[in-house]
């Protein structure tokens, strides 16, 4: 008969687990000693475990074993950054020799140039403006509109070259503007070149430019002192007013303005006219005047002055040489 399982001494003083066939390995813990006892303890012998199934007590449910502890689960490696190279070595500059040029700079944008001189629309800009000035005197219009074609021609080249534009765009200006008024001034100079009269309305008139007159040339109508480009004349048999009879040159020079010009006409005309009239002029019944340069016919290069002679009775005919009255 075996024993039955439950908690016994093992002899060593301790409470050991006996599972019916063997000790284990559970011992239970031990009670608090106990107050010795008045009376001897007797004698025990060995162990015997006991032949009868005692009411032992109900052993306390063993613990579950622990589970083991596992070790956790090592950290995701973070990705490994971007590597990072070693900067580029810095080279020191070297001392810079004089004359030497300056070690080109890749990175380094170079400065841009200044545009050059606008030789070519200058050029284009002066020949427009001084074919507006001439192109405006009757006398030499055909130079004023040569000089007004070559200011365009320049001024628009000029725009196509690698240089400043404001002398280019100004010589085509002065161009175009200049040769608007040279052609209104000459299409007044063409519809009434002096007074109201035309030749067709003088028999043998003819229309010539002021600097063309010339000694025996007659005027069939006054021009009451006015500044004219062109002028009619016609032949000393027909009818007229004036007459040419004497001309000379001035000096060159600034503009005299018009009280020099006076008294160099009177100067030169008065002892000419006796020559002409055969009569002294204090003691003549005819009298004289004369034709002047303009300021801008003068800025042309018009230095020559006219003297004229006339009748107080008005239109004659035939030339006044000799007349002696």
């Amino acid at each position: 008969m075996s024993t039955p399982a439950g908690w016994y001494d093992d002899g060593s003083g301790q409470k050991r687990w006996w599972d019916g066939s063997g000790w284990t390995t559970h011992v239970a813990t031990p009670a608090a000693p106990a107050p010795a006892a008045s009376a001897p303890v007797p004698f025990a012998p060995p162990f015997t475990p006991p032949l009868a199934s005692p009411v032992t007590p109900t052993p306390p449910a063993p613990s579950a074993p622990a589970y083991p502890t596992y070790p956790s689960a090592p950290a995701y490696p973070m990705s490994p950054s971007a590597p990072t190279y070693p900067s580029a070595p810095q080279f020191a500059a070297s001392p810079a020799t004089p004359g030497a040029p300056t070690p080109y700079d890749a990175y380094a944008v170079p400065a841009a140039s200044p545009a050059p001189f606008p030789a070519v629309g200058l050029a284009g800009l002066i020949a427009a403006a001084l074919g507006a000035i001439v192109a405006c005197i009757p006398q030499i219009a055909l130079i004023g509109w040569v000089l007004l074609g070559a200011g365009l021609v320049l001024s628009i080249v000029s725009l196509f070259l690698h240089a400043r534009k404001w002398a280019g765009i100004a010589g085509l200006a002065v161009a175009v503007i200049g040769a608007l008024i040279a052609a209104v001034i000459a299409f007044v100079l063409e519809v009434s070149p002096a007074g109201s009269s035309t030749p067709d309305d003088i028999p043998g008139g003819e229309v010539v430019y002021a600097s063309d007159l010339e000694v025996g040339d007659c005027l069939p109508e006054g021009l009451d002192g006015e500044e004219f480009f062109e002028v009619t004349v016609v032949p000393c048999d027909d009818p007229h007013l004036d007459e040419i009879y004497y001309e000379f040159t001035l000096p060159d020079g600034d503009f005299p303005g018009e009280d020099a010009l006076a008294d160099a006409a009177i100067r030169e005309c008065e002892p000419e006219f006796e020559d002409f009239a055969d009569i002294a002029y204090e003691e003549s019944e005819l009298d004289y005047w004369w034709l002047t340069p303009t300021e801008t016919s003068w800025a042309g290069g018009d230095r020559t002055m006219q003297c004229l002679i006339y009748s107080y009775e008005g239109t004659v005919t035939g030339t006044l040489e000799g007349a002696a009255r």
